[in-house]
């Protein structure tokens, strides 16, 4: 630490002006001069000392902008407070409404009052239900502490209940340290609707760490109130447990029972009226010690010299200008020359520069082409050379102003690629939007004058909720197409049993070519009748006829829906039921042959064989569509062997089963290796399908860890 030095040494480079401007000054003094002497007059030497007032006063000007300072002073940095951890039960038993508006929502709000009143303390964030998270840690950022707060809900924990002692164990493992024993509270907002008791566990773990507590009750002591839960369609029911409505109570025992045994320990009860946290707090920790925090830092100030060299600057311009009056020139405030200077030194030099990125490291390069790449509209390539800046750069090599720059150009990144994928890819575009917001709230944090960052918080939330809504208005379309897709299925099932039925009803003649059939006893059909059960079979096949047309015409109307919701340039060559409505038309085909079959008793046998073939046809159908061919075939006729028999010896149905089962294939030609395609995965899409199946993987272990829990609020 020296005892002069400047503060602002860059602006020294000014000097190298100071020759430019002596030649200038002197070239017009001499262009005056030859003009003067033209014109017959005589030029005074006192012009030379009005220039060289007006270099020195350009070179006090350029001094005082590099800040000259003497006797140097240090100064520590601290400041004197306590460490405060808010603990904030979650538990469902909090959205009672004994308290307006909710047990939670009071509890937020008097946090939020006690933020107002803190000055010096460090805060911390933890919620708890059947297990705790740490929202935020010890910081100074009360406004984080705000935004973290309002994002406290039952769904930020893994699984529900109430386990106080889960969060006082994450408090000892992750807040609580050594350095700071003796100067650090718990403030625990519950209804005290405790699961289990750890009373002494808790009072235990508090006393080791020296650890104040204090407890504050929120609820009715007496009629309680019940649960009120809203599920994501936006109905509201009232929690029940064994078919008994659960009605929730402030537990005053345990929570007395808890501040007896922890050493300095207090319970105040809130009930359901509004409550002053902050002056809680003040009245528990009023004859508590305090340290400092961070006294470690210091910084350095100067005795400032810039500005009697200004005043001496000043007082030399105004004597050059005083002169310039002496000999009868035109009145001005400054000289020319000196109006000219005073410009370019305050075009150059109004505020201090900024630090900058060390030349060495090579950061400002790195930096420097990646803007230039996200403004060519290359931002995966941009984003990748911040990411490497951001993981490579060591702790302390640039400014938080500076980090906080970098991270909002990586938001704008994730930004431009979410934008790109909006429209193919809902999803991945949700997750690039989210991680864009959680780059401009980095860049908040790091640096709050940054303006850009906060006036793309809010449109970056609104496309967030926007994305989310047509995420869900698609997994509903999903859904009701599937839902057709069923009821196709449904009427597919119907009229194939209608069908059979049909076929079992008509009676076949004796096949008097076979002599293994020739002596079996066979229904025989009165004449007299017979006219009247043609035209009663044949009514009933052409009813069963236009069911299947109206089946068919439900399912090309379904594939053009489901074929809309494929790529564009996809729709031209993609059918999505192209084989089911195929298949379909063949057998409304074969109902049609068999409702005119159906007209002559002589023509009842084929017309049974093409009613089998409208069967497996249909058959066909519901395999492609249900891909449960092994309990829907059983639903056919096969179990009459009589009409089996029927079936293999007419010429007509080996014609029939023969069509339908062309293209299957034997067993050792489909059973050949065939190649394997060529992936079409990118990195990227990899990398996603995996934080899909770890979030995936995160909630079914919260939930089998919730299934052992046997009260869930």
């Amino acid at each position: 630490m020296t005892f002069f030095t400047f503060q602002n040494p860059s602006m020294l480079l000014l000097l190298a002006l100071l020759l430019p401007i002596a030649w200038l000054l002197r070239r017009a003094r001499h262009r005056r001069k030859s003009v003067i002497e033209a014109m017959g007059g005589d030029l005074s030497q006192r012009s030379i000392w009005r220039d060289r007032l007006c270099l020195a006063a350009t070179l006090l000007l350029i001094l005082a902008l590099a800040r000259p300072g003497m006797s140097p002073q240090r100064h520590s940095v601290s400041k004197s407070g306590r460490d405060v951890v808010f603990v904030l039960d979650v538990s469902q038993s909090m959205l009672a409404e004994d308290a307006y508006p909710s047990r939670l929502d009071a509890a937020k709000d008097a946090i939020r009052d006690a933020l107002d009143h803190l000055h010096s303390e460090r805060v911390a964030l933890v919620v708890y239900a059947g297990s705790a998270n740490i929202l935020c840690p010890l910081t100074f950022d009360y406004d984080f502490v705000r935004y973290v707060l309002d994002q406290a809900t039952p769904r930020t924990v893994d699984f529900g209940g109430t386990t106080l002692l889960s969060a006082t164990e994450k408090c000892a493992d992750s807040i609580f340290t050594e350095q700071r024993k003796g100067m650090q509270d718990l403030i625990v907002l519950t209804d005290g609707e405790e699961h289990g008791s750890h009373s002494q566990r808790i009072a235990k773990l508090l006393n080791d760490h020296a650890t104040g507590l204090l407890l504050v009750g929120i609820g009715d002591t007496t009629a309680g109130s019940r649960i009120p839960i809203t599920d994501d369609e936006g109905v509201t029911e009232y929690l029940k447990h064994d078919g008994q409505f659960v009605t929730t109570r402030l537990n005053e025992s345990g929570l007395r029972e808890l501040a007896r045994l922890a050493s300095g320990a207090t319970y105040v009860s809130a009930g359901t009226s509004a409550f002053d946290l902050a002056g809680l707090y003040w009245q528990y920790a009023s004859e508590k010690p305090i340290s400092d925090v961070g006294g470690t830092d210091t910084y350095v100030t100067y005795r400032e010299l810039g500005f009697p060299l200004m005043g001496l600057a000043l007082a030399m311009l105004l004597m050059a200008q005083w002169k310039r009056r002496l000999h009868g020139r035109k009145r001005t405030r400054l000289t020319a020359q000196a109006n000219a200077t005073l410009f370019f030194i305050a075009a150059g030099g109004i505020a201090p520069t900024s630090p900058v990125l060390a030349e060495e490291t090579g950061i400002a390069a790195q930096f420097a082409e990646a803007v230039e790449l996200q403004t060519a509209g290359r931002t995966a390539d941009a984003l990748e050379i911040y990411d490497a800046i951001e993981s490579g750069m060591v702790a302390g090599e640039i400014s938080a102003p500076q980090t906080a720059v970098l991270r909002f150009n990586q938001g704008l990144c994730y930004l431009d690629l979410a934008a790109a994928d909006a429209d193919a890819e809902p999803r991945a575009a949700l997750s690039g939007a989210e991680q864009a917001q959680m780059c401009f709230l980095d860049a908040c944090r790091m640096s709050p004058d940054l303006a850009r960052a906060r006036m793309r918080l809010d449109p970056t939330a609104n496309w967030i909720t926007e994305l989310h809504q047509r995420i869900e208005q698609e997994d509903q379309r999903q859904q009701e197409l599937q839902q057709q897709l069923q009821n196709l299925i449904d009427l597919l099932r119907e009229l194939q049993q209608k069908q059979a039925k049909l076929r079992q009803d008509v009676p076949d003649r004796p096949n008097s070519q076979n002599p293994r059939r020739r002596n079996q006893a066979s229904p025989q059909v009165e004449p007299e009748t017979a006219t009247a059960d043609a035209k009663k079979f044949s009514q009933q096949q052409r009813q069963l006829h236009q069911e299947g047309v109206a089946i068919e015409a439900a399912m090309q109307t379904l594939d053009q829906t489901m074929t809309q919701s494929v790529t564009p340039e996809d729709t031209q060559s993609l059918s999505v039921l192209e084989e089911p409505v195929h298949l379909m038309k063949q057998a409304i085909t074969a109902q049609e042959m068999a409702a005119e079959k159906l007209q002559q008793w002589s023509g009842w046998p084929g017309a049974r064989d093409q009613q089998q073939i409208a069967i497996r046809k249909i058959q066909e159908i519901l395999d492609l569509l249900a891909n449960d061919s092994s309990e829907d075939s059983d639903e056919g006729d096969w179990d009459d062997e009589e009409s089996y028999e029927d079936m293999m010896e007419s010429s007509e149905s080996d014609e029939a089963m023969m069509s339908s089962m062309q293209g299957e294939g034997d067993f050792a030609s489909g059973g050949e290796m065939q190649p394997l395609p060529v992936p079409n995965y990118s990195v990227d899409d990899i990398l996603m399908q995996e934080q899909g199946s770890l979030q995936f993987r995160q909630q079914q272990r919260a939930k089998s860890n919730q299934g052992k829990v046997e009260k869930d609020w």
